[in-house]
């Protein structure tokens, strides 16, 4: 998992704001995080993982145990109920529903090529989100 770990520049991504329409964010906030272009800052301590999301919209940190379920609060202000896997070289972050535990986006992170990319998958909706390694 070594591979995920670093500072991570977004520079493209695919079917973006399908995925946000999906999961109800409006369209002023849904026209504003198409137009941004984020770092990304991995860090692992052991089991533990920060991941870190910087933009001059908005600066995201999510704090995680590998296996443990967590309550996260979502860039767009939703409250969901988390939980991170590694499997492999890939790192699977779930969110559900935290009133009624309904799967509603699942984030796999994986290293292809030298490139971050994240998959997220919300219903029917598949996004990708491709970042490069800052020197």
């Amino acid at each position: 998992m070594a591979s995920l770990v670093g500072t991570w520049d977004l520079v493209e991504s695919q079917n973006w704001e399908e995925y946000l329409k999906e999961i109800g964010v409006g369209m002023i906030m849904r026209k504003a995080a198409t137009s941004f272009k984020p770092t990304a800052i991995i860090s692992r301590d052991g089991n533990k993982w920060t991941l870190k999301s910087v933009s001059t919209l908005k600066t995201t940190e999510v704090n995680a145990t590998e296996g443990v379920e967590f309550d996260e609060k979502t860039p767009d202000d939703r409250v969901v109920k988390s939980l991170i896997t590694i499997d492999g070289e890939k790192m699977t972050h779930e969110q559900r529903n935290a009133k009624n535990g309904e799967l509603v986006t699942t984030i796999v992170r994986e290293v292809v090529d030298g490139r971050l990319v994240a998959t997220i998958t919300a219903g029917k909706v598949v996004c990708k989100r491709i970042y490069s390694r800052t020197a």
